[in-house]
Order: structure tokens, then C-alpha cells, then sequence
């Protein structure tokens, strides 16, 4: 059995998504990132970002490791990335399998996501098969928030014809290939090249129209949508409540999520003062780190007709 190497990125947690894409270009399997804490707040758990996120990754011993580095080192100068690169022995253990052992397809409401590697079951519609590369290190389907908004997609979009929706911060682009595979006419959106990149390389692998946008904001939507899905954390959500719904039309419908369970009526009532009003709420456990558990809050929002 080989060994294994473990290159390790440390890095501010705004900078984990664009470390994950460097270590998979230098040639890593995948990557894996650990950039929150959970902290007890009363009765519930309130999950928050550490000060300083690790982005970790394994390849054989027999890979060019120095080469590797050089390209990651040269990569995190010229992109002017505060992050501390280490290289180190990580054992005997078959990281190739341990890594995918982590990602078995996922049923999650109407849909099945299914990692690059493994053969879509014939009994699963094609139509609601969301094949993904993990190695992206983001929207699996593995999260909580992610399986929300799924889940409110899969029981609503078929109700409507061919609708237009918007997946702001679309990431690695599963809700937008789920809307796709629903009818929707989808156009992801964010502000990081390598989430356009990812939507972009999923779409292609599922055969899906998704148009992209990479854009700080929602400034560049001139026309309502009929759904918009958003799965941001809880401050982004409340900062864009007016933008979102400027973005939706008068009686469409909002999805949203990755909102922590304490902040989850904080949240609705931002989206409530800029025209929404709930249709329903539901929350989801997430991990649990000894006495503590996470629990995660989805809404479905209706806008005003008024």
C-alpha cells in the first residue's frame, strides 16, 4: 500500500474555496475544509467561522510532490493569497478511497446526486440524476442547507412552466443543474471566478443550459425571475433582502438557506421589511461535536403582490 502525503493550506476562511481549486489544479484528488466552529449560544449551537481555515488535500508519495509545491507556492504569490502551504506525511492509509467512501450517492427529494466516478443506477430517472465532482470541495448535496433548498426545488419548480430562476451564489452549481433538470430556464450567479468555473464544468457534465454571471451583485439583473434560490449565509441574506427582491417577481417564489437556526427569525424578518412573506420554514440537523449540534434553517418566501 503507498503512502500518503497531506498538502495543507492555511488561509482566512474567505480564501478556502480559491485554496481548494489551487491544490485540485496542482493535482490533488480533492479537498476537504475545515473553517468553522461551533459555539453554544442558550439552548442552541451557533456555528461560526474560525479566524484562520485549513484546506487540506492527499496524494500518493510517488507524485511529483516538489513540483507540486512550486506550483502552489507560485500560484498563492502571483495571486497575492495570504496563505501558509505545508507538506506533510500522512500515513499508509488509501486516502484515493477514504476520500470517496465520503461522497455515496445521495437521494434528496426528487433527485439523486451522483459523484463523476460511480455508474447512475438505470432504475434512477436521468432526468434527476445531478452527477457532480466532489473534488470541488462545496455544494455536494452533503450539507444540510444545500439538501433544503433541493428538496423545496424538487416539490415546487414542477408545478410551474418553464420558469426563469436566478441561484445567487451558485457555487458549485448543483441547485442551478436541479433547476435545469426541473424545466427551469437557470442563470447562476457569484462573485467568485472559481464557482463560475465549477457551475460551469457540472453543467457540461449534465448536459444542462445554465448561463453564468460573475458579478459582486445583482446590479446587472434587469428583469425579474420567477424563482430565486439562495443558500448564503445569514449576513449575506440580510445585506441583499432588498437586491433579492428587486430580483424577484411579484409573486415568485424565494428559496433560501445556510441561515443557523438562531438567526433564522432575524433573517425572515429582513426579508419580510423588503416584500416577502413565508410560505414555510423547515430545519435540519447538521454535526454534531459533542454536547453540541448544529441545526440549519431553510424558507420558502413568496413576494408581495403588492
Amino acid at each position: 500500500m503507498p503512502a500518503w502525503i497531506e498538502f495543507r493550506l492555511s488561509t482566512p476562511p474567505e480564501f478556502t474555496e480559491v485554496c481548494a481549486q489551487l491544490l485540485l489544479d496542482a493535482g490533488c484528488m480533492g479537498a476537504q475544509i475545515d473553517d468553522t466552529d461551533i459555539a453554544p449560544d442558550g439552548e442552541d449551537a451557533v456555528l461560526t467561522l474560525k479566524v484562520q481555515a485549513t484546506v487540506s488535500s492527499y496524494v500518493e508519495d510517488s507524485a511529483p510532490i516538489e513540483t507540486m509545491r512550486g506550483q502552489i507556492e507560485n500560484a498563492l504569490e502571483r495571486g497575492q493569497i495570504p496563505a501558509r502551504l505545508e507538506v506533510l506525511p500522512a500515513g499508509d492509509e488509501d486516502w484515493s478511497l477514504s476520500w470517496r467512501e465520503n461522497f455515496p450517492p445521495l437521494h434528496i427529494g426528487p433527485f439523486v446526486v451522483v459523484p463523476s466516478w460511480e455508474t447512475p443506477d438505470a432504475a434512477w430517472p436521468t432526468n434527476r440524476i445531478l452527477r457532480l465532482d466532489p473534488g470541488l470541495a462545496f455544494g455536494t448535496g452533503q450539507h444540510p442547507t444545500t439538501r433544503l433548498c433541493l428538496e423545496f426545488l424538487g416539490e415546487h419548480l414542477p408545478k410551474l412552466e418553464s420558469p426563469s430562476l436566478i441561484d445567487v451564489g451558485c457555487g458549485s452549481g448543483i441547485l442551478s443543474i436541479a433547476a435545469a433538470k426541473l424545466g427551469a430556464r437557470v442563470t447562476g450567479s457569484d462573485l467568485d471566478p472559481w464557482c463560475v468555473r465549477a457551475t460551469r464544468e457540472n453543467a457540461e457534465i449534465n448536459d444542462v443550459p445554465v448561463e453564468i454571471v460573475e458579478a459582486p451583485n445583482l446590479d446587472w439583473a434587469s428583469q425579474p425571475f420567477d424563482v430565486v434560490a439562495a443558500n448564503l449565509m445569514s449576513n449575506l441574506l440580510i445585506q441583499l433582502a432588498a437586491q433579492l427582491a428587486r430580483v424577484t417577481r411579484r409573486g415568485g417564489l424565494l428559496i433560501t438557506s445556510g441561515i443557523s437556526q438562531p438567526r433564522a427569525e432575524e433573517v425572515e424578518a429582513a426579508l419580510h421589511s423588503a416584500g416577502f412573506s413565508t410560505l414555510e420554514r423547515r430545519d435540519a440537523q447538521g454535526e454534531t461535536r459533542g454536547d453540541l449540534t448544529e441545526w440549519w434553517t431553510g424558507f420558502l418566501f413568496r413576494r408581495d403582490e403588492g
